[in-house]
């Protein structure tokens, strides 16, 4: 593995301690909160995060990205960005507010004005300390990050938790979700240290906005494509059918935020100044790979044996529907293992327009599988996005990459074959303790256990793998 400078190392840490103190915070509040909670006000959650979530791709337009990705970013720069993230904050926030009565129709879900005016005032809030966010992470200020990010989530859940417990109603979500946008905005502008100056010829700083245009295109397509499932089964089914399917998505997504995001909130920048180097780029993007590879693809080889107890543990009994469902996404956990940080490195290598076609072929491939399952159940869905993006997209996104960059087809299998050995491993022994094990928490502590054992010899007994973690464990100390 390529050594980071000390910043990165420090960064590293940071970037680790924020998403295990995060993920503690989130999995806390989820369980206290799936208890206090019926499933059909997590749908209208989900109902209102959604749209409010797209929304936010519009906001953003992969100006976030334009300030990490280029290699000088002076002030004047610097401010440009801000603004146009101001302004778009603003037009986009008026636009929650306005569509929020067609949404609620959309849903036949009248309580749904409400949430989406709350929502759009802690969308209004995270807006404005946007681009102070991208800075941070730009010049690797993770400690920083950790510090607004963590605050916030923990002020959110506890204001949520304390809503949830005077009355069940979904606004106590979204407005914890306020007051952690509230907090986490204060805290990223005070630490950033950095105030803009007033906007001056922003229209000689166009290249910045068309560069996030290409990125904000692949960002809107792809949210699309990961939640149109959700969007259907609430129309076409109900909130509490919707509640279930989002509650999957949401611990399907956690491995991701735990594993990683925090690696790539310093691997990305890295990337952006390899680029032009391919050597260095192969190094980088081999090592991330072969890591979340011996990770996510043995993790999916067991999801099929844990999916509804661990739901169990984590939501309750009540929640056993929303534990099938995240048994469907073990296939597009295991291509996340393949090919997980396939934006960021095509964003890094400045490959911006084909990552913006390939936006439109992966909402054909990826959201027509999930609109087709949709139309026939939630189960249905949940299958037909994780089998499309496994057996469809993963092959599609490996060619692309190797299209016209340094990172090959032999680097891509490199970089997999251990994690493919080491699921084959995992699996064996989380499959056959479940066969041997009668349902319940003591069988899911033993498929665990012994997945975690078979785990943890493949890897050591894989020169590779064990050559990659020991240096990754000496690098994060």
């Amino acid at each position: 593995m390529t050594r980071p400078s000390p910043s990165a190392r420090t960064a590293s840490g940071f970037a680790y301690a924020n998403r295990v103190t995060s993920f503690v915070i989130a999995v806390g509040s989820l369980a206290i909160l799936a208890r206090l909670l019926p499933p059909s006000e997590f749908g209208l959650v989900a109902m209102t995060t959604t749209t409010v979530g797209l929304l936010a791709t519009f906001r953003e337009f992969g100006l976030t990205s334009a300030a990490i990705q280029a290699a000088k970013l002076p002030n004047e720069d610097r401010d440009a960005l801000f603004w146009f993230n101001a302004l778009l904050t603003v037009a986009v926030t008026a636009i929650v507010v306005l569509m929020a009565p067609f949404v609620a129709r959309f849903y036949d879900a009248p309580r749904l004005v409400i949430l989406l005016y709350l929502a759009g005032a802690g969308f209004l809030i995270a807006g404005l300390a946007t681009q102070h966010n991208a800075l941070l992470r730009r010049d690797l200020r993770l400690g920083a990050v950790f510090a607004a990010d963590v605050s916030g989530l923990f002020v959110g859940s506890l204001v949520a938790i304390a809503i949830a417990r005077s009355a069940a109603d979904a606004s106590a979500i979204v407005f914890g979700s306020v007051a952690q946008s509230l907090v986490s905005s204060a805290i990223t502008i005070w630490l950033g240290g950095w105030l803009p100056g007033r906007p001056v010829d922003l229209h000689r700083h166009l290249k910045l906005a068309a560069f996030g245009a290409n990125v904000s295109v692949f960002s809107i397509l792809n949210y699309i494509t990961n939640n149109i499932a959700s969007i259907l089964v609430g129309y076409w089914r109900d909130a509490v059918a919707m509640g279930f399917f989002s509650r999957a998505q949401n611990l399907y997504a956690l491995p991701v935020s735990f594993v990683l995001t925090p690696y790539l909130q310093v691997q990305f920048p890295l990337l952006c100044r390899a680029a032009g180097d391919d050597e260095q780029t192969r190094k980088i993007y081999g090592d991330l790979l072969r890591l979340i590879g011996i990770v996510f693809i043995p993790m999916a080889a067991i999801l099929p044996f844990t999916a509804v107890e661990l739901t169990h543990v984590i939501m309750g009994p009540q929640w056993t529907e929303t534990g099938r469902l995240f048994a469907w996404f073990s296939p597009a956990l295991a291509a996340l293992g393949v090919v997980g940080p396939f934006g960021q490195y095509m964003t890094s290598q400045g490959r911006v327009r084909e990552l913006r076609i390939w936006g439109f072929g992966d909402f054909l491939l990826r959201g027509g599988g999930s609109a087709i399952g949709a139309y026939y159940g939630a189960q249905y869905a949940a299958a037909g996005f994780s089998l499309a993006t496994l057996f469809l997209a993963t092959p599609i996104i490996v060619w692309l990459t190797q299209r016209n960059g340094p990172f090959r087809i032999r680097d891509y299998i490199n970089s997999s074959a251990p994690g493919i050995v080491v699921a084959i491993a995992t699996g064996a022994a989380g499959g056959t303790t479940s066969f041997l094990c009668n349902v319940g928490p003591t069988s899911l502590a033993l498929i665990l256990a012994a997945s975690a054992i078979a785990w943890l010899t493949a890897v050591v007994s894989i020169r590779a793998t064990r050559t990659l973690l020991f240096g990754f464990i000496k690098e994060d100390r």
